[in-house]
């Protein structure tokens, strides 16, 4: 990702995500919930970059998110998507 507008449109897009997943009928729980957020990223990112990238992104935020967990103060998900081009690929 390159430039302040693409951090402000992810920005955005994760807010109505969020907000669309917290105004979602109480009927479904919090748990089934998160499911669907997770099937839906896994079925789209595997059609979109690829399960192999896919694989290696969840692997990133696995590992970003027990940083966290552990509190480490440098775990962040800021910048994920720098080593990711704007097509989904590793650069080079």
């Amino acid at each position: 990702m390159s430039g302040m507008s693409d951090a402000s449109e992810l920005e955005e897009f994760y807010n109505e995500l969020t907000e669309f997943t917290e105004n979602t009928s109480k009927l479904v729980s919090p748990v089934a919930r998160t499911v669907a957020l997770f099937r839906v990223a896994v079925e789209y990112g595997a059609v979109q970059m690829g399960l192999p990238m896919l694989a290696y992104l969840m692997s990133r935020l696995l590992t970003i998110t027990l940083g966290l967990a552990t509190g480490d103060e440098e775990a962040n998900y800021d910048d994920i998507l720098e080593e990711f081009d704007t097509d989904g690929e590793v650069k080079h």
